[in-house]
């Protein structure tokens, strides 16, 4: 498995007036404001971004969703997170946990979108690692799962290098999906 050791928590540390909740060898993670605007619309307006995502989006869908994950943030204390690269601050996309409900049960879905020059350099590997890491051992969830489209082989690789493993087919949004997920190992002698 990767990302073992590769992960840096940094809870609530100011850096460049931003709230810093994650950092990784290549990224941070920030949660996301309405200053992001403009790059969740470069994110969801690409075709080749949002293949797997129902298409592109105009600005004003993008601002509602935007307003959702800040919301979600703030109710839960986790959602997606805007996904800056340390190098030079680029925005590059958006990983998080996001509460779902899934076939009437409720899950933690990890999700990534990245923008395309991003899709390099295991930028998605790292980040959904550290992500994996942050919600078992950080924040407690005890499973994590990821909704994947049936063709999208990427993401399906990633999730199954962070230890995510083909649970079931379901159907979501009018769209259908394998399941993937990994549950948190119980500790030693616990039963």
């Amino acid at each position: 498995m990767v990302g073992q050791g590769r992960l840096f928590l940094v809870l609530v540390q100011v850096k460049d007036s931003a709230m810093i909740i994650l950092e990784t060898e290549q990224l941070l993670f920030r949660p996301l404001t309405l200053d992001d605007l403009d790059d969740m619309t470069a994110l969801y307006t690409d075709p080749e971004v949002t293949r797997f995502l129902g298409g592109p989006r105009s600005r004003d869908e993008v601002k509602r969703v935007l307003n959702g994950y800040i919301r979600e943030y703030q109710i839960y204390g986790h959602s997606f997170f805007a996904t800056i690269r340390k190098s030079d601050q680029s925005f590059i996309g958006h990983c998080g946990l996001l509460k779902q409900e899934v076939q009437g049960q409720e899950e933690i879905e990890l999700a990534y979108v990245l923008a395309r020059p991003y899709w390099q350099n295991n930028l998605a590997l790292e980040g959904t690692a550290a992500l994996k890491e942050y919600g078992l051992n950080q924040l407690g969830f005890t499973r994590l799962v990821s909704l994947i489209p049936p063709d999208n082989a990427v993401s399906i690789h990633i999730a199954e290098r962070i230890g995510m493993q083909y649970e079931r087919d379901v159907d979501q949004w009018g769209q259908h999906f394998h399941l993937y997920a990994i549950n948190k190992p119980k500790p030693a002698g616990a039963e």
